[in-house]
Order: C-alpha cells, then sequence, then structure tokens
C-alpha cells in the first residue's frame, strides 16, 4: 500500500518539475538567441504588441534602401557622362583652335594637319559618345543597352562622312553657306541610311530629351538625369547654322573639317567656311559647357536627397530597433533567474530518486 502511494505520488511530482524545466529551458534558448542577436524574438509574433510597428517600419525602410541605390546608380552614370562631356568640350575647343589657325592665310599642309586632327577626333568621339559605366551607355538614354553610335565602321568612313565631304568638295567662292547647310541637313537627318546613330537616337533634338533617363528617388518623386547625345541643348538656343544638337554639330564640324584636306587659303571658299563652322563651334562649345553644368547640378541635387534619404533611414531604423530589439540588461537578468531556476529544478529531481512515501508525508 505504501508503494502505491509513494509511487504515485512520485509520478504526480515529477510530472509537474518536468514540465517546468521544459518550459525553462524554452525560456533559456530564448534568452540565449536574444543575448546573441540583440532581437526580442525570431518571428514577428515574437515581438508582442511592438509587432504591428516593426510589419509598418520594415517596408518603408527596403523602399528608402531602394531609393538610396537607384541614386548610387544614377550618380555613377553621370560621373561617367560629365567626364565624356569634358572630353567633348575638349575637342571641341582643339578643333576651334585649329580653324583659327587655317581661317586667315592657310597653307595645304596646315589646312592637312588640321583635317588629319579631325578625322582623329572622330574615332574618339565614337569612343565617347559609346562610352558604358559598366551596365548601360550612358549617352543612349532610355535605349541605355544599345549603343549610339551603331554598327562598328569608324564615323570617318560613314555614309554620313562621305555625304559630307561630297558637299565640302563642292564648294566655291560663293557658296560656303549651303555647303554648310548642306552639312547641316545631312548631320541632323534621321534617316537610318545617313544617321550615325540607333533607331532610337536617330530623331528630332526634342524627342531625343524626352529620352532622357530617369529615377524615383523619393516618394512620388522622379529624377531625370544624363544626356542624350542627339537631344537639344537644355538652356540656350542653337543657331541658325545647327542641328539643334550640340552633338550632332560637333560631330559634323570635325567631319567637314576633315573632308578639307588637300585645300588651302587660295581654295575659293575656304577661308569663308573655315570661318562659319568656327563660329558655329563657339556656340556648341557654350552648350556642351552648359550640359557639364547641368550633370553637376542633378549631381548636387541627388547628393542632396541622398543625404536626406541617409536620415531617413536612420530614423526609421532606430524606430525598427526600439520595437523589436531586446533589453539586455533585463535579458541578462532573466537569463541569470532562469539558470538558477533550472539548477534548482535538476537538484529537486536528483533528490527526488531517493525520497520514500514517508518523506512526502
Amino acid at each position: 500500500m505504501s508503494n502505491a502511494v509513494g509511487q504515485y505520488g512520485g509520478s504526480a511530482l515529477s510530472l509537474i518539475l518536468e514540465a517546468s524545466v521544459k518550459t525553462l529551458t524554452a525560456q533559456q534558448e530564448t534568452a540565449t538567441w536574444q543575448s546573441s542577436t540583440g532581437i526580442i524574438g525570431s518571428t514577428y509574433a515574437d515581438l508582442g504588441a511592438s509587432r504591428s510597428a516593426a510589419l509598418s517600419l520594415t517596408p518603408k525602410i527596403t523602399q528608402v534602401q531602394a531609393w538610396q541605390s537607384n541614386i548610387t546608380n544614377a550618380q555613377n552614370t553621370l560621373s561617367v557622362t560629365a567626364t565624356g562631356l569634358n572630353q567633348l568640350v575638349s575637342m571641341a575647343q582643339t578643333l576651334s583652335t585649329s580653324l583659327l589657325g587655317i581661317s586667315g592665310t592657310a597653307t595645304s599642309s596646315q589646312v592637312a594637319a588640321a583635317a588629319s586632327s579631325a578625322m582623329s577626333a572622330l574615332g574618339d568621339l565614337k569612343t565617347v559618345l559609346n562610352t558604358s559605366d559598366g551596365a548601360n551607355y550612358v549617352f543612349a538614354g532610355t535605349d541605355s543597352n544599345t549603343a549610339p553610335i551603331k554598327g562598328s565602321a569608324s564615323l570617318s568612313s560613314s555614309s554620313l562622312a562621305q555625304q559630307i565631304a561630297t558637299s565640302v568638295q563642292s564648294l566655291n567662292a560663293s557658296n560656303a553657306g549651303s555647303v554648310l547647310a548642306s552639312a547641316t541637313s545631312l548631320a541632323g537627318s534621321t534617316d537610318q541610311a545617313v544617321s550615325v546613330f540607333s533607331a532610337t537616337l536617330s530623331v528630332s533634338p526634342a524627342q531625343a530629351a524626352d529620352n532622357q533617363r530617369s529615377v524615383m528617388s523619393g516618394t512620388n518623386t522622379t529624377t531625370s538625369f544624363g544626356i542624350v547625345a542627339t537631344q537639344s541643348s537644355m538652356t540656350s538656343s542653337s543657331s541658325n547654322t545647327s542641328t539643334g544638337s550640340p552633338i550632332r554639330d560637333l560631330m559634323r564640324d570635325l567631319m567637314a573639317v576633315s573632308a578639307m584636306n588637300g585645300m588651302s587659303s587660295n581654295t575659293p571658299g575656304f577661308s569663308d567656311l573655315a570661318k562659319q563652322i568656327y563660329t558655329s563651334l563657339g556656340t556648341t562649345i557654350s552648350q556642351l559647357t552648359e550640359e557639364e553644368g547641368a550633370v553637376g547640378a542633378t549631381q548636387n541635387s541627388l547628393t542632396s536627397q541622398s543625404t536626406m534619404l541617409t536620415g531617413l533611414s536612420t530614423m526609421l531604423e532606430t524606430q525598427l530597433g526600439d520595437s523589436r530589439n531586446a533589453d539586455m540588461a533585463t535579458v541578462a537578468t532573466n537569463a541569470a533567474n532562469i539558470k538558477t531556476s533550472l539548477s534548482a529544478s535538476y537538484i529537486l529531481i536528483s533528490n527526488m530518486k531517493g525520497m520514500t512515501l514517508a518523506d512526502y508525508l
């Protein structure tokens, strides 16, 4: 009879202790996880009353990070674009200096040197316009996976260059203006049989400007950025001897000068044409410089936006931390208390193994 009572009593108490140990063990695992991660729980359900705040803040933080990534990518593109524009301005200035040197009295060898320099610059021009930031062609606008200058052939051997050369070779004492107008019309052509640009860029300067890339940089905030190779000037109006696009104008002028080989100041109409191209180049240089400034302004604007987003991200991260981060002092206290309770439970279980009915009574 006493054995039966002892077995029953011992069994009941052991079940209670086992349940307690399981609970304490689970609590110890939670405390250990909190100590290692600094977070209240591994799931939103573990956050209790803070769950709704964490659920609300997490997607906001993700969105801000996406905007910051967009800005970083745009800044990378703009940095490469700025370098390219600087090279274009340098090309235009070099050509302008060459023309200034031959627009008065010039020997055929001096003109040949200028023509050779212009032809070499055409190769550089294609390289610059087909520059990539590692992921996109920076002068291609929205069609950023397609090179702005199509094909593998050099610009100097293109149909456009050949037709401009034919026009220049028709120069006489009275038609310099007509020759430049013809070259301008050819350089501004949207006909794919003539244009050296991709189909997307073989459009009017205004349409090309509409192909400027853009990114989401904030709530309902879209930022346009970059330069499209065939777009119009961003600030000043073009001259009456312009294609409407400063880059197209630069290409036209390089092709025209490269076609002057064999000419001199004694060639009828030569000095007049050289002076007209020189004057047009002044406008081209100004417009390309303005585009450089516009790129810089966009970079500054995006930097300011990025700074604001960094502050917003920090604030949201702080709020998220407040909603899910564990109080480490409390965690340490709880862990110590749990360890003490577990030790006491194990000692009690160990002692129970030698207890008799008399010990219960």
